[in-house]
Protein backbone atom coordinates (compact mmCIF):
# COMPACT_ATOMS: atom_id res chain seq x y z
CA UNK A 1 0.00 0.00 0.00
CA UNK A 2 1.08 3.53 -0.91
CA UNK A 3 1.90 6.34 1.85
CA UNK A 4 -1.85 8.44 2.43
CA UNK A 5 -2.68 11.87 1.28
CA UNK A 6 -4.59 13.72 3.81
CA UNK A 7 -6.61 16.34 1.41
CA UNK A 8 -8.25 19.72 3.20
CA UNK A 9 -11.18 21.56 1.46
CA UNK A 10 -11.39 25.67 2.47
CA UNK A 11 -14.34 27.28 1.16
CA UNK A 12 -17.43 26.55 -0.73
CA UNK A 13 -15.98 26.74 -4.47
CA UNK A 14 -12.81 24.39 -3.33
CA UNK A 15 -15.60 22.69 -2.28
CA UNK A 16 -17.37 22.56 -5.31
CA UNK A 17 -14.23 21.54 -6.80
CA UNK A 18 -13.70 18.46 -3.90
CA UNK A 19 -17.27 17.43 -4.83
CA UNK A 20 -16.65 16.68 -8.27
CA UNK A 21 -13.15 15.26 -6.99
CA UNK A 22 -14.20 12.78 -4.72
CA UNK A 23 -17.47 11.59 -7.36
CA UNK A 24 -14.35 10.61 -9.87
CA UNK A 25 -12.75 8.87 -7.14
CA UNK A 26 -16.05 7.09 -6.22
CA UNK A 27 -16.51 6.32 -9.64
CA UNK A 28 -13.34 4.86 -10.62
CA UNK A 29 -13.71 2.55 -7.22
CA UNK A 30 -16.94 1.25 -8.63
CA UNK A 31 -15.48 0.19 -11.93
CA UNK A 32 -13.97 -2.21 -9.98
CA UNK A 33 -16.62 -4.57 -9.93
CA UNK A 34 -17.18 -4.19 -13.83
CA UNK A 35 -16.27 -6.81 -16.30
CA UNK A 36 -15.93 -4.32 -19.24
CA UNK A 37 -13.03 -2.73 -16.97
CA UNK A 38 -11.05 -5.54 -17.54
CA UNK A 39 -9.55 -5.10 -14.05
CA UNK A 40 -7.94 -1.46 -14.48
CA UNK A 41 -9.05 -0.02 -11.29
CA UNK A 42 -6.67 -2.60 -10.00
CA UNK A 43 -3.94 -0.14 -10.81
CA UNK A 44 -4.97 2.54 -9.16
CA UNK A 45 -4.16 2.34 -5.21
CA UNK A 46 -7.42 4.69 -3.86
CA UNK A 47 -6.48 4.13 -0.19
CA UNK A 48 -4.05 7.19 -1.00
CA UNK A 49 -7.00 9.33 -0.82
CA UNK A 50 -9.31 7.31 0.86
CA UNK A 51 -10.07 5.15 3.81
CA UNK A 52 -11.69 2.11 4.04
CA UNK A 53 -13.91 -0.05 6.22
CA UNK A 54 -15.16 -3.52 6.04
CA UNK A 55 -18.85 -3.84 7.34
CA UNK A 56 -20.26 -7.35 8.81
CA UNK A 57 -21.47 -8.70 5.58
CA UNK A 58 -17.49 -8.40 4.37
CA UNK A 59 -18.51 -5.41 1.79
CA UNK A 60 -15.62 -2.90 1.12
CA UNK A 61 -16.64 1.19 1.85
CA UNK A 62 -14.03 3.80 1.14
CA UNK A 63 -14.27 7.47 2.78
CA UNK A 64 -12.49 10.63 1.67
CA UNK A 65 -9.45 11.49 3.87
CA UNK A 66 -10.53 14.60 3.47
CA UNK A 67 -11.20 18.18 5.83
CA UNK A 68 -14.34 20.16 4.94
CA UNK A 69 -14.37 23.61 6.08
CA UNK A 70 -16.93 25.85 4.98
CA UNK A 71 -19.37 28.78 6.12
CA UNK A 72 -23.13 27.95 7.89
CA UNK A 73 -25.92 26.97 5.93
CA UNK A 74 -23.50 25.41 3.41
CA UNK A 75 -24.65 21.67 2.95
CA UNK A 76 -28.30 22.87 1.65
CA UNK A 77 -30.41 19.57 2.99
CA UNK A 78 -27.35 17.24 3.75
CA UNK A 79 -25.94 16.29 7.69
CA UNK A 80 -22.78 14.44 8.05
CA UNK A 81 -23.54 14.62 11.56
CA UNK A 82 -26.26 12.16 12.89
CA UNK A 83 -26.40 14.36 15.76
CA UNK A 84 -26.64 17.57 14.20
CA UNK A 85 -30.53 17.83 14.74
CA UNK A 86 -30.31 16.96 18.73
CA UNK A 87 -27.88 19.86 18.72
CA UNK A 88 -29.89 22.31 17.48
CA UNK A 89 -32.06 21.64 19.99
CA UNK A 90 -30.12 20.95 22.90
CA UNK A 91 -28.62 24.79 21.83
CA UNK A 92 -31.96 26.24 21.63
CA UNK A 93 -33.05 25.09 24.61
CA UNK A 94 -29.99 25.87 26.76
CA UNK A 95 -30.23 29.86 27.22
CA UNK A 96 -31.21 31.28 30.54
CA UNK A 97 -33.68 33.72 29.19
CA UNK A 98 -36.91 33.08 30.86
CA UNK A 99 -38.98 35.45 29.56
CA UNK A 100 -41.21 35.23 26.47
CA UNK A 101 -39.55 33.78 23.14
CA UNK A 102 -40.26 34.39 19.77
CA UNK A 103 -38.77 31.69 16.63
CA UNK A 104 -37.82 32.89 13.75
CA UNK A 105 -37.24 29.88 11.29
CA UNK A 106 -37.14 28.77 7.46
CA UNK A 107 -37.40 25.79 6.09
CA UNK A 108 -34.67 23.28 5.86
CA UNK A 109 -33.26 23.18 2.34
CA UNK A 110 -34.45 20.09 0.92
CA UNK A 111 -32.02 17.54 -0.52
CA UNK A 112 -31.59 17.53 -4.19
CA UNK A 113 -33.31 14.59 -5.51
CA UNK A 114 -29.76 13.68 -6.78
CA UNK A 115 -29.20 12.95 -3.55
CA UNK A 116 -32.39 11.47 -2.46
CA UNK A 117 -32.04 8.95 -5.24
CA UNK A 118 -28.51 8.48 -4.21
CA UNK A 119 -29.82 7.27 -0.17
CA UNK A 120 -32.72 5.09 -2.47
CA UNK A 121 -30.39 3.09 -4.31
CA UNK A 122 -28.04 2.35 -1.42
CA UNK A 123 -30.91 0.73 0.43
CA UNK A 124 -32.77 -0.61 -2.57
CA UNK A 125 -32.75 -4.60 -2.72
CA UNK A 126 -29.64 -5.87 -4.08
CA UNK A 127 -31.51 -9.26 -5.65
CA UNK A 128 -34.62 -7.53 -7.16
CA UNK A 129 -33.32 -6.69 -11.04
CA UNK A 130 -35.96 -5.05 -12.00
CA UNK A 131 -35.95 -2.65 -9.07
CA UNK A 132 -32.59 -2.30 -9.53
CA UNK A 133 -33.48 -1.26 -13.00
CA UNK A 134 -36.10 0.92 -12.16
CA UNK A 135 -33.92 2.88 -9.27
CA UNK A 136 -30.87 3.46 -11.64
CA UNK A 137 -33.51 4.85 -14.44
CA UNK A 138 -34.52 7.64 -11.88
CA UNK A 139 -31.02 7.98 -10.48
CA UNK A 140 -29.89 8.91 -14.49
CA UNK A 141 -33.51 11.35 -14.62
CA UNK A 142 -32.25 13.11 -11.53
CA UNK A 143 -28.81 13.51 -12.76
CA UNK A 144 -30.02 14.87 -16.09
CA UNK A 145 -32.08 17.23 -14.26
CA UNK A 146 -29.15 19.03 -12.30
CA UNK A 147 -27.66 18.90 -15.99
CA UNK A 148 -30.52 21.09 -17.15
CA UNK A 149 -30.01 23.05 -13.81
CA UNK A 150 -26.28 23.88 -14.96
CA UNK A 151 -25.97 25.05 -11.24
CA UNK A 152 -26.99 23.32 -8.36
CA UNK A 153 -27.52 25.51 -4.93
CA UNK A 154 -25.07 23.19 -3.18
CA UNK A 155 -22.17 21.40 -3.38
CA UNK A 156 -23.85 19.04 -1.60
CA UNK A 157 -26.97 18.24 -4.51
CA UNK A 158 -24.60 16.28 -6.57
CA UNK A 159 -22.14 14.93 -4.09
CA UNK A 160 -21.92 10.98 -4.40
CA UNK A 161 -19.99 9.73 -1.75
CA UNK A 162 -20.56 10.23 2.20
CA UNK A 163 -17.98 11.86 4.34
CA UNK A 164 -17.11 11.03 7.57
CA UNK A 165 -18.72 13.54 10.22
CA UNK A 166 -15.49 13.96 11.71
CA UNK A 167 -14.36 15.49 8.67
CA UNK A 168 -17.05 18.31 8.00
CA UNK A 169 -16.24 21.72 10.39
CA UNK A 170 -19.09 24.20 10.10
CA UNK A 171 -17.86 27.94 11.16
CA UNK A 172 -20.48 28.51 13.61
CA UNK A 173 -22.32 31.98 12.86
CA UNK A 174 -20.68 32.88 9.87
CA UNK A 175 -22.62 32.87 6.52
CA UNK A 176 -22.21 33.16 3.11
CA UNK A 177 -21.73 36.66 2.21
CA UNK A 178 -20.26 38.00 5.77
CA UNK A 179 -18.34 41.44 4.95
CA UNK A 180 -15.41 40.29 6.35
CA UNK A 181 -14.97 37.02 4.21
CA UNK A 182 -14.68 38.90 0.69
CA UNK A 183 -10.96 38.95 -1.04
CA UNK A 184 -8.10 37.81 1.42
CA UNK A 185 -10.62 37.36 4.24
CA UNK A 186 -10.07 37.96 7.62
CA UNK A 187 -6.88 38.74 10.05
CA UNK A 188 -5.12 35.47 10.56
CA UNK A 189 -5.01 36.94 13.91
CA UNK A 190 -8.94 37.08 14.16
CA UNK A 191 -10.96 34.82 16.59
CA UNK A 192 -11.98 33.22 13.72
CA UNK A 193 -9.25 32.36 12.16
CA UNK A 194 -7.42 31.00 15.58
CA UNK A 195 -10.69 28.16 15.69
CA UNK A 196 -10.55 27.77 12.28
CA UNK A 197 -7.16 26.71 12.41
CA UNK A 198 -6.84 25.37 15.95
CA UNK A 199 -10.06 23.06 14.62
CA UNK A 200 -8.67 22.08 11.20
CA UNK A 201 -5.53 20.69 12.94
CA UNK A 202 -7.15 18.77 15.54
CA UNK A 203 -9.30 17.12 12.37
CA UNK A 204 -5.60 16.77 10.61
CA UNK A 205 -4.16 15.45 13.38
CA UNK A 206 -7.10 12.79 13.93
CA UNK A 207 -6.35 11.46 10.05
CA UNK A 208 -3.16 11.03 10.03
CA UNK A 209 -3.69 8.84 13.39
CA UNK A 210 -4.85 6.69 11.09
CA UNK A 211 -2.44 6.67 8.38
CA UNK A 212 0.38 3.92 8.57
CA UNK A 213 2.69 6.49 6.56
CA UNK A 214 1.33 9.96 5.93
CA UNK A 215 2.91 11.24 2.36
CA UNK A 216 1.75 14.81 2.64
CA UNK A 217 -0.50 16.81 2.49
CA UNK A 218 -3.26 18.39 -0.43
CA UNK A 219 -5.04 21.37 -0.33
CA UNK A 220 -7.65 22.61 -2.05
CA UNK A 221 -8.20 26.65 -1.28
CA UNK A 222 -11.08 29.25 -2.46
CA UNK A 223 -8.37 31.68 -0.94
CA UNK A 224 -9.66 34.73 -3.04
CA UNK A 225 -13.56 33.81 -1.90
CA UNK A 226 -12.76 34.97 2.29
CA UNK A 227 -10.60 32.11 3.22
CA UNK A 228 -7.35 33.15 2.64
CA UNK A 229 -6.26 34.34 6.30
CA UNK A 230 -7.80 31.36 7.35
CA UNK A 231 -6.12 29.19 5.02
CA UNK A 232 -2.76 30.68 5.97
CA UNK A 233 -3.35 30.33 9.44
CA UNK A 234 -4.38 26.79 8.79
CA UNK A 235 -1.59 25.88 6.75
CA UNK A 236 1.19 27.62 9.21
CA UNK A 237 -0.40 25.32 12.20
CA UNK A 238 -0.01 22.42 9.66
CA UNK A 239 3.69 23.03 8.79
CA UNK A 240 4.76 23.58 12.36
CA UNK A 241 3.46 20.33 13.18
CA UNK A 242 4.28 18.11 10.01
CA UNK A 243 7.38 20.43 9.16
CA UNK A 244 8.38 16.91 6.83
CA UNK A 245 5.84 16.77 4.97
CA UNK A 246 5.42 18.24 1.69
CA UNK A 247 2.07 20.24 1.45
CA UNK A 248 0.74 20.55 -1.99
CA UNK A 249 -1.29 23.61 -2.60
CA UNK A 250 -4.28 24.52 -5.05
CA UNK A 251 -5.59 27.90 -5.33
CA UNK A 252 -9.31 27.42 -6.89
CA UNK A 253 -10.11 31.01 -8.46
CA UNK A 254 -13.93 31.39 -10.01
CA UNK A 255 -14.31 32.65 -13.18
CA UNK A 256 -15.90 35.83 -12.04
CA UNK A 257 -13.00 36.36 -9.64
CA UNK A 258 -10.82 36.12 -12.79
CA UNK A 259 -12.86 38.63 -14.84
CA UNK A 260 -13.71 41.30 -12.28
CA UNK A 261 -9.61 40.91 -11.79
CA UNK A 262 -8.73 41.75 -15.35
CA UNK A 263 -11.66 44.67 -15.33
CA UNK A 264 -10.06 46.53 -11.86
CA UNK A 265 -7.06 46.81 -13.15
CA UNK A 266 -8.06 49.64 -14.59
CA UNK A 267 -10.53 51.04 -12.18
CA UNK A 268 -9.33 52.38 -8.29
CA UNK A 269 -12.40 51.48 -6.67
CA UNK A 270 -12.36 49.78 -3.17
CA UNK A 271 -13.51 46.08 -4.49
CA UNK A 272 -11.16 46.45 -6.86
CA UNK A 273 -8.25 47.03 -5.01
CA UNK A 274 -9.15 44.33 -2.53
CA UNK A 275 -9.30 41.69 -5.37
CA UNK A 276 -6.32 42.59 -6.99
CA UNK A 277 -4.42 42.66 -3.32
CA UNK A 278 -6.17 39.54 -2.70
CA UNK A 279 -4.75 37.77 -5.42
CA UNK A 280 -0.90 39.16 -4.39
CA UNK A 281 -1.64 38.26 -1.17
CA UNK A 282 -2.12 34.20 -1.83
CA UNK A 283 0.70 34.23 -3.91
CA UNK A 284 3.15 36.21 -1.46
CA UNK A 285 2.08 34.23 1.73
CA UNK A 286 1.19 31.09 0.65
CA UNK A 287 4.53 30.16 -1.68
CA UNK A 288 6.30 30.36 1.78
CA UNK A 289 4.59 27.72 3.93
CA UNK A 290 3.34 25.66 0.78
CA UNK A 291 5.54 23.00 -1.11
CA UNK A 292 4.33 23.60 -4.27
CA UNK A 293 1.68 26.38 -5.05
CA UNK A 294 -0.74 25.49 -8.84
CA UNK A 295 -3.15 28.77 -9.03
CA UNK A 296 -6.16 27.56 -11.30
CA UNK A 297 -8.97 29.27 -12.85
CA UNK A 298 -11.50 27.86 -15.40
CA UNK A 299 -10.93 29.30 -18.77
CA UNK A 300 -13.02 31.99 -20.22
CA UNK A 301 -14.16 30.50 -23.71
CA UNK A 302 -15.01 27.09 -22.04
CA UNK A 303 -18.46 26.35 -21.96
CA UNK A 304 -19.69 26.40 -18.68
CA UNK A 305 -16.98 28.87 -17.32
CA UNK A 306 -19.83 30.78 -15.26
CA UNK A 307 -20.76 27.98 -13.90
CA UNK A 308 -19.69 27.07 -10.41
CA UNK A 309 -20.76 23.48 -11.29
CA UNK A 310 -19.15 23.03 -14.37
CA UNK A 311 -16.07 25.01 -14.02
CA UNK A 312 -15.65 23.13 -11.01
CA UNK A 313 -16.05 19.85 -12.38
CA UNK A 314 -13.09 21.04 -15.19
CA UNK A 315 -10.36 21.77 -12.27
CA UNK A 316 -11.43 18.35 -10.25
CA UNK A 317 -10.60 16.07 -13.54
CA UNK A 318 -7.72 17.97 -14.16
CA UNK A 319 -6.23 17.66 -10.20
CA UNK A 320 -7.54 14.30 -10.43
CA UNK A 321 -5.14 13.29 -13.79
CA UNK A 322 -2.48 15.41 -12.29
CA UNK A 323 -2.27 13.39 -8.93
CA UNK A 324 -2.47 10.26 -10.68
CA UNK A 325 1.32 9.15 -10.50
CA UNK A 326 0.80 9.38 -6.62
CA UNK A 327 -1.24 6.66 -6.21
CA UNK A 328 -0.55 4.07 -9.07
CA UNK A 329 -0.23 0.21 -8.08
CA UNK A 330 2.38 -0.42 -10.72
CA UNK A 331 1.89 -4.22 -9.47
CA UNK A 332 -1.26 -4.33 -10.97
CA UNK A 333 -1.25 -5.81 -14.35
CA UNK A 334 -4.32 -5.39 -17.07
CA UNK A 335 -5.19 -6.32 -20.40
CA UNK A 336 -3.53 -3.07 -21.74
CA UNK A 337 -0.47 -3.40 -19.54
CA UNK A 338 0.36 -2.13 -16.20
CA UNK A 339 0.93 1.44 -15.10
CA UNK A 340 4.05 2.86 -15.36
CA UNK A 341 5.86 6.06 -13.65
CA UNK A 342 4.63 6.19 -10.15
CA UNK A 343 5.78 8.67 -7.69
CA UNK A 344 5.08 10.07 -4.52
CA UNK A 345 4.28 13.93 -3.47
CA UNK A 346 7.96 14.51 -2.36
CA UNK A 347 9.52 13.95 -5.24
CA UNK A 348 6.86 15.33 -7.14
CA UNK A 349 7.00 18.95 -5.62
CA UNK A 350 10.91 18.46 -5.31
CA UNK A 351 11.02 18.10 -9.20
CA UNK A 352 8.99 21.35 -10.23
CA UNK A 353 9.78 23.22 -6.97
CA UNK A 354 13.48 23.09 -8.06
CA UNK A 355 14.43 25.00 -11.01
CA UNK A 356 12.94 28.09 -10.04
CA UNK A 357 10.06 29.50 -7.55
CA UNK A 358 7.28 26.75 -6.00
CA UNK A 359 4.96 27.88 -8.47
CA UNK A 360 3.67 25.15 -11.02
CA UNK A 361 1.10 26.05 -13.99
CA UNK A 362 -1.59 22.95 -14.53
CA UNK A 363 -3.45 22.00 -17.97
CA UNK A 364 -5.33 18.74 -19.29
CA UNK A 365 -6.66 17.59 -22.42
CA UNK A 366 -9.50 15.65 -22.15
CA UNK A 367 -9.68 13.52 -23.77
CA UNK A 368 -6.46 13.78 -25.94
CA UNK A 369 -5.50 12.59 -29.48
CA UNK A 370 -4.71 9.24 -30.14
CA UNK A 371 -1.68 7.79 -30.41
CA UNK A 372 -0.08 8.31 -34.10
CA UNK A 373 0.18 4.83 -36.07
CA UNK A 374 4.22 3.38 -36.80
CA UNK A 375 3.21 2.24 -40.01
CA UNK A 376 1.69 4.06 -43.50
CA UNK A 377 -0.82 0.84 -43.48
CA UNK A 378 -1.68 1.99 -39.84
CA UNK A 379 -2.30 5.23 -40.51
CA UNK A 380 -4.18 4.92 -43.28
CA UNK A 381 -6.40 3.05 -41.36
CA UNK A 382 -6.20 5.18 -38.07
CA UNK A 383 -7.18 8.44 -40.75
CA UNK A 384 -10.87 6.52 -41.03
CA UNK A 385 -11.39 5.44 -38.01
CA UNK A 386 -10.64 8.31 -36.00
CA UNK A 387 -13.13 9.93 -33.81
CA UNK A 388 -11.79 13.59 -34.00
CA UNK A 389 -9.01 12.86 -36.68
CA UNK A 390 -6.20 14.64 -34.31
CA UNK A 391 -3.68 12.84 -32.71
CA UNK A 392 -1.78 13.03 -29.19
CA UNK A 393 0.07 16.36 -29.06
CA UNK A 394 1.69 18.26 -26.86
CA UNK A 395 1.04 21.98 -28.13
CA UNK A 396 -2.44 22.18 -26.57
CA UNK A 397 -4.36 23.61 -29.58
CA UNK A 398 -7.03 21.07 -30.10
CA UNK A 399 -10.79 22.25 -28.56
CA UNK A 400 -10.39 19.66 -26.18
CA UNK A 401 -7.55 21.49 -24.29
CA UNK A 402 -7.56 24.20 -21.24
CA UNK A 403 -4.92 25.73 -19.71
CA UNK A 404 -6.08 26.21 -16.42
CA UNK A 405 -3.45 28.96 -14.94
CA UNK A 406 -3.81 32.23 -15.78
CA UNK A 407 -1.06 34.47 -17.52
CA UNK A 408 1.29 32.02 -18.24
CA UNK A 409 2.66 30.18 -21.37
CA UNK A 410 3.63 26.57 -22.08
CA UNK A 411 5.27 26.66 -24.86
CA UNK A 412 9.24 24.34 -24.92
CA UNK A 413 10.86 27.64 -24.47
CA UNK A 414 9.30 28.20 -20.76
CA UNK A 415 9.38 24.98 -19.96
CA UNK A 416 11.85 24.15 -17.13
CA UNK A 417 10.50 20.92 -15.42
CA UNK A 418 7.04 19.02 -16.02
CA UNK A 419 5.17 16.08 -14.64
CA UNK A 420 2.70 14.46 -17.50
CA UNK A 421 0.47 11.97 -16.76
CA UNK A 422 -1.20 10.37 -19.84
CA UNK A 423 -4.28 7.93 -19.13
CA UNK A 424 -6.68 5.96 -21.09
CA UNK A 425 -4.47 6.55 -24.26
CA UNK A 426 -6.10 5.21 -27.69
CA UNK A 427 -5.33 3.97 -30.77
CA UNK A 428 -8.59 4.31 -32.38
CA UNK A 429 -11.35 5.40 -31.48
CA UNK A 430 -13.14 2.06 -29.89
CA UNK A 431 -9.37 0.93 -28.54
CA UNK A 432 -7.57 1.24 -25.74
CA UNK A 433 -3.47 1.23 -26.55
CA UNK A 434 -0.99 -0.63 -23.82
CA UNK A 435 0.94 0.68 -21.42
CA UNK A 436 4.23 0.64 -23.56
CA UNK A 437 2.56 1.96 -26.91
CA UNK A 438 1.86 5.11 -25.05
CA UNK A 439 4.64 5.46 -23.15
CA UNK A 440 6.34 5.43 -26.58
CA UNK A 441 4.13 7.40 -28.07
CA UNK A 442 5.04 10.15 -25.49
CA UNK A 443 8.87 9.62 -24.63
CA UNK A 444 8.71 10.62 -28.74
CA UNK A 445 6.88 13.69 -28.53
CA UNK A 446 9.38 14.72 -25.56
CA UNK A 447 12.65 13.70 -27.59
CA UNK A 448 11.02 15.43 -30.53
CA UNK A 449 10.57 18.62 -28.33
CA UNK A 450 13.89 18.31 -26.65
CA UNK A 451 15.55 18.31 -30.51
CA UNK A 452 13.40 21.53 -31.14
CA UNK A 453 14.49 23.82 -28.24
CA UNK A 454 18.19 22.98 -28.07
CA UNK A 455 19.40 24.88 -25.08
CA UNK A 456 16.03 25.06 -23.39
CA UNK A 457 16.52 21.62 -21.34
CA UNK A 458 12.98 20.35 -19.48
CA UNK A 459 13.32 18.25 -17.10
CA UNK A 460 10.08 15.57 -17.21
CA UNK A 461 8.51 13.10 -15.44
CA UNK A 462 5.89 10.58 -17.53
CA UNK A 463 3.28 8.29 -15.94
CA UNK A 464 1.38 6.19 -18.21
CA UNK A 465 -1.50 4.71 -17.03
CA UNK A 466 -4.16 2.42 -18.75
CA UNK A 467 -6.95 3.69 -16.97
CA UNK A 468 -9.33 5.91 -18.22
CA UNK A 469 -11.44 8.96 -16.78
CA UNK A 470 -14.30 7.07 -14.91
CA UNK A 471 -16.88 9.92 -15.79
CA UNK A 472 -19.65 9.81 -12.76
CA UNK A 473 -23.31 10.64 -13.53
CA UNK A 474 -23.05 13.84 -12.15
CA UNK A 475 -19.91 15.11 -14.52
CA UNK A 476 -21.09 17.73 -16.92
CA UNK A 477 -21.84 16.17 -20.35
CA UNK A 478 -19.97 18.98 -22.03
CA UNK A 479 -16.65 17.46 -20.56
CA UNK A 480 -15.15 14.59 -23.07
CA UNK A 481 -18.43 14.02 -23.62
CA UNK A 482 -18.36 14.57 -27.45
CA UNK A 483 -15.36 12.80 -28.32
CA UNK A 484 -16.61 9.49 -26.07
CA UNK A 485 -19.92 9.64 -27.85
CA UNK A 486 -18.23 9.25 -31.22
CA UNK A 487 -15.89 6.53 -29.75
CA UNK A 488 -18.89 4.66 -28.80
CA UNK A 489 -20.89 4.76 -31.68
CA UNK A 490 -17.53 3.77 -34.20
CA UNK A 491 -16.71 0.72 -31.82
CA UNK A 492 -20.52 -0.80 -32.20
CA UNK A 493 -19.25 -3.43 -29.53
CA UNK A 494 -16.70 -4.98 -31.34
CA UNK A 495 -13.32 -5.72 -28.76
CA UNK A 496 -10.96 -5.97 -31.73
CA UNK A 497 -8.17 -3.70 -32.64
CA UNK A 498 -4.41 -3.15 -32.06
CA UNK A 499 -4.33 -3.30 -28.82
CA UNK A 500 -7.49 -6.27 -28.22
CA UNK A 501 -8.89 -4.10 -25.50
CA UNK A 502 -11.81 -2.31 -26.17
CA UNK A 503 -12.18 1.11 -24.28
CA UNK A 504 -14.65 0.69 -21.46
CA UNK A 505 -18.35 2.07 -21.67
CA UNK A 506 -20.34 4.29 -19.28
CA UNK A 507 -23.48 5.43 -18.69
CA UNK A 508 -24.62 9.15 -18.99
CA UNK A 509 -27.75 10.71 -18.35
CA UNK A 510 -29.69 11.54 -21.22
CA UNK A 511 -27.28 9.99 -23.64
CA UNK A 512 -26.58 6.77 -25.04
CA UNK A 513 -23.73 5.02 -23.63
CA UNK A 514 -20.29 6.54 -23.97
CA UNK A 515 -17.11 5.08 -24.39
CA UNK A 516 -14.82 5.95 -20.84
CA UNK A 517 -12.28 9.27 -22.28
CA UNK A 518 -8.79 9.34 -22.16
CA UNK A 519 -6.53 12.52 -20.34
CA UNK A 520 -3.50 14.08 -20.90
CA UNK A 521 -2.16 16.08 -17.96
CA UNK A 522 1.02 18.88 -18.00
CA UNK A 523 1.95 20.00 -14.57
CA UNK A 524 4.32 22.56 -15.45
CA UNK A 525 7.50 24.82 -13.96
CA UNK A 526 6.96 27.39 -16.28
CA UNK A 527 9.39 30.67 -17.09
CA UNK A 528 6.67 32.78 -17.80
CA UNK A 529 5.84 32.90 -13.79
CA UNK A 530 8.58 35.90 -13.98
CA UNK A 531 5.82 38.28 -15.58
CA UNK A 532 2.74 37.20 -13.95
CA UNK A 533 5.03 37.62 -10.30
CA UNK A 534 6.29 40.96 -11.61
CA UNK A 535 2.64 42.03 -12.68
CA UNK A 536 1.83 41.15 -8.88
CA UNK A 537 4.44 42.78 -7.49
CA UNK A 538 4.13 46.26 -9.46
CA UNK A 539 -0.03 46.16 -8.24
CA UNK A 540 1.07 45.83 -4.65
CA UNK A 541 3.63 48.75 -4.96
CA UNK A 542 0.92 50.99 -7.02
CA UNK A 543 -1.92 49.96 -4.44
CA UNK A 544 0.08 49.74 -0.70
CA UNK A 545 0.24 53.23 -0.48
CA UNK A 546 -3.47 54.20 -1.73
CA UNK A 547 -6.24 54.92 1.23
CA UNK A 548 -8.26 51.94 -0.76
CA UNK A 549 -5.28 49.36 -0.59
CA UNK A 550 -4.53 50.23 3.04
CA UNK A 551 -7.75 49.95 5.11
CA UNK A 552 -7.98 46.56 3.11
CA UNK A 553 -4.39 45.81 4.30
CA UNK A 554 -5.27 46.99 7.86
CA UNK A 555 -8.71 45.37 7.76
CA UNK A 556 -6.62 42.38 7.24
CA UNK A 557 -3.82 42.91 10.17
CA UNK A 558 -0.77 43.78 8.11
CA UNK A 559 1.10 46.66 8.99
CA UNK A 560 3.12 48.95 7.00
CA UNK A 561 6.46 46.59 7.20
CA UNK A 562 4.52 43.38 6.54
CA UNK A 563 3.30 44.21 3.29
CA UNK A 564 6.99 45.76 2.47
CA UNK A 565 8.07 42.23 3.20
CA UNK A 566 5.35 40.64 1.22
CA UNK A 567 6.32 42.80 -2.19
CA UNK A 568 9.82 42.03 -1.77
CA UNK A 569 8.96 38.26 -1.59
CA UNK A 570 7.17 38.77 -4.71
CA UNK A 571 9.98 40.45 -6.78
CA UNK A 572 12.12 37.78 -4.84
CA UNK A 573 10.16 35.10 -6.65
CA UNK A 574 10.28 36.72 -10.48
CA UNK A 575 13.80 37.29 -10.18
CA UNK A 576 14.18 33.41 -9.76
CA UNK A 577 13.30 33.13 -13.37
CA UNK A 578 15.54 35.67 -14.70
CA UNK A 579 17.31 33.73 -17.27
CA UNK A 580 20.57 35.76 -16.79
CA UNK A 581 20.85 34.30 -13.59
CA UNK A 582 21.23 30.68 -15.74
CA UNK A 583 18.18 29.28 -15.79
Amino acid sequence: MAPEIITLQLGSYANYVGAHFWNLQDEAIATGQQEDWSNMAASIDHEVFCSWSEDGKGRVSYAPRTVVLDFSGALGGVSFSPDAAEAVAASMAAGSWSGPVQVHSTRRAAKSSFRQQLEAAAEADEGDEAAAAAQQAALEAAALALHQEQQPKYWTDYLQVDLHPSTVLILPGVWQGSSAWHGWGPAPDSSSSREAAEAAGDRVRWWAEQCDRLQGLQVLADDLGGWGGVGRSIVQELREEYASQPLLYFSLQQQQQQQQQQAAANTNSSSSSRRQLSQCMSVAEVTQLASLYVPLVAPASTAGSSSNFQAAALLAAAIDTATLPLRCNTGAHTAAGAALGSTDLHSLCHLLAGPAANLAALSLQLPPGELPSSTPEAASQQDTSSSSGALLSLSGSSSSSYLLTAGVQLGPEQCLAESLTLRGARVSAATLACSSQAKAALDALLLQRQRNTIGHPCVSHSCISPMPVALPLSFPHWLGSAAAAAAAASSSGSSSGAAGVRIPMLSRPGMDAVAAPGALSRLTATASFEGVLAGLSSSMRRLVPSGQGRACLDEWGYSVGDTQELQERLMELAQRYDSDDGL
